[in-house]
């Protein structure tokens, strides 16, 4: 098989356990031969995110770079969706669940992410997240919301180890910034 003939960008879904089908995992189709692989992490029309997301108005992307060792997160708000993956690298993503009035509010569920699998977590609104680097990694991420984008001084913040929610992490002494302590 050519890359041409390729489908390329289909994609196979799955849920994480603990929610069921609130949070879904995409696992890209990749094509690889000997130089190397392509993939598709997003389009506009055959993503099956767009099937979740109603009238969105903004897709922004973003990249973050973190050494081995490093923990982000866990932050959350109630209107922006996210579609995460590691690009570069291995990553420990803990999804938590803090809308108050569900039934599933304060349950976590970890995942793996990496470069290997290429797979995706869509975040909803309303969970927290949060992700640690196993090693060095590249974290890329496409935020779906309608209006103004909700940068990190209107995020909520839940400290990483907060004893309500007894997240097990795979380091006690993460890398940390200001804002995670």
């Amino acid at each position: 098989m050519n890359y041409k003939n390729n489908k390329w960008n289909e994609f196979q879904t799955n849920f994480l356990k603990t929610f069921g089908t609130t949070v879904p995992v995409y696992t890209p189709s990749i094509y690889r031969e000997y130089r190397g692989e392509i993939f598709t992490t997003y389009h506009n029309r055959e993503h099956p995110v767009n099937k979740l997301i109603p009238e969105l108005s903004s897709i922004h992307s973003r990249f973050s770079r973190s050494y081995k060792d490093t923990l982000r997160g866990l932050h959350y708000d109630n209107k922006t969706w996210k579609l995460v993956q590691a690009l570069v690298g291995e990553i420990y993503l803990v999804v938590l669940d803090v809308r108050e009035n569900s039934s599933t509010y304060g349950k976590w569920e970890s995942y793996i992410i990496s470069e290997r699998t290429r797979d995706q977590v869509l975040v909803p609104p309303g969970f927290a997240n949060g992700h640690y680097a196993i090693t060095d990694c590249i974290f890329h991420y496409n935020l779906f919301y309608q209006g103004e984008y909700v940068d990190e001084n209107a995020q909520g913040v839940i400290k990483w180890n907060d004893s309500r929610f007894d997240i097990e992490w795979p380091t006690d002494r993460p890398i940390l910034q200001k804002r995670d302590r």
